[in-house]
């Protein structure tokens, strides 16, 4: 599985950037799933395709978890994001198995209902939330241990932009046309303003997945810009995300910090 943020995942400038990525990557996984458990029965190229865009998910998970331990310090909050790191690429090998557990019965001539690809779902079904969790821990234990790291100025979010671009970050935000209205639906429950969402779309820091199509919701998800702005953030204001626990507050640097890639 290569989305168009993945295949930057290795070029972003900053650890948090590449966790928000990998985040999108979790979020598009467990979509390609959802759509395979629609089509009644599973069939063999479907399930050759998925098993080596699940195992994808194992090798940047782990890759992006061994850059941290090799730029941070190790402290007890750089440890715990190792270790969720750590076990989200467990469970996304753990999906891999299934599926190709399902790819050998499959090819043994057993019928294989789709809802079988379930658990390989759940399995990885709370990756991005634990990245985008990890990227606000290690954006703040960054600044904390003033690693140097070059990035580009990105947009300033305010304090209403944060609720929304968390959530999209994490999957959790769709645009629903009826009627000729469109409406914004937040799996967590907290309301998102439209305003907002039209305000961030016009920014270019989020998008839609795919075109306006009557009763049918639509996934936002972030740009590479939008992406920046979140990880700028992390880390330099509280979270305001309903239920969301955020970092402790850095000890910010006196003066601006040069990053490097």
């Amino acid at each position: 599985m290569t989305t168009a943020l993945s295949c930057q995942l290795f070029d972003l400038p900053s650890l948090p950037e590449r966790l928000i990525t990998l985040a999108d990557d979790f979020i598009v996984h467990g979509d390609l799933l959802k759509a395979l458990a629609a089509t009644g029965h599973l069939q063999g190229s479907a399930l050759r395709q998925q098993i080596p865009a699940t195992q994808e998910l194992v090798v940047l998970t782990l890759g992006v978890r061994e850059s941290i331990e090799g730029t941070l310090r190790s402290t007890p909050a750089v440890a715990d994001a190792s270790l969720r790191l750590r076990q989200t690429a467990y469970l996304a090998a753990g999906a891999a198995e299934e599926l190709r557990g399902l790819l050998i019965l499959n090819d043994a001539g057993h019928s294989v209902a789709a809802h079988q690809a379930g658990m390989a779902k759940d399995l990885t079904a709370l990756g991005a939330e634990t990245c985008v969790a990890v990227a606000e821990t290690i954006a703040v234990e960054t600044l904390r241990q003033r690693v140097a790291q070059t990035r580009e100025s990105a947009p300033v979010l305010s304090s209403a932009d944060l609720p929304a671009m968390h959530a999209v970050a994490r999957g959790k935000a769709h645009v629903t046309l009826m009627l000729g209205r469109q409406y914004i639906s937040n799996d967590d429950g907290a309301r998102l303003s439209i305003n907002t969402i039209r305000d961030l779309e016009t920014r270019v820091l989020i998008q839609r997945e795919d075109a306006d199509q009557e009763g049918k919701p639509q996934r936002l998800r972030l740009t590479t810009a939008g992406v920046s702005a979140l990880a700028s953030a992390f880390g330099q204001a509280p979270s305001t995300t309903p239920g969301h626990q955020s970092s402790p507050s850095p000890v910010h640097a006196p003066a601006p910090m040069k990053r490097s890639r």
